[in-house]
């Protein structure tokens, strides 16, 4: 998954997108929920899918494109992400190789 802005859908009661009409209601079939169009293709975008030019719904990406846009990513990320992730890691880091090295010195000492 690349790293971007996700749109987040107001939902109704029931938990579909605002402006769905039910089984029944003016302008949709029996049988069958309406979905508004902008909410539809909000619904494909967050799903890392689109419409082709033939009008059917391209798929989203299988597992080698993911591991292509992975790590065309992660080497191409901006210093404050390398920051925000080194810095933390830094810590933990230190922290571990400390308890390490505490349990290492008494080992040496009792024995």
């Amino acid at each position: 998954m690349s790293i971007e802005k996700r749109i987040i859908m107001e939902l109704d009661i029931y938990g579909n997108p605002v402006g769905t009409k039910y089984p029944g209601e003016e302008g949709c079939p029996d049988g069958m929920m309406c979905i508004p169009e902008d909410e539809f293709h909000m619904m494909l975008t967050n799903a890392d899918m689109e419409y082709t030019s033939e009008g059917t719904i391209q798929p989203a990406q299988g597992d080698a494109e993911a591991i292509i846009d992975f790590t065309k990513d992660l080497l191409f990320l901006d210093i404050s992400v390398i920051l925000n992730m080194a810095v933390p890691l830094t810590i933990f880091a230190v922290y571990g190789l400390t308890i390490y090295a505490a349990v290492k010195f008494i080992q040496k000492k009792l024995s």
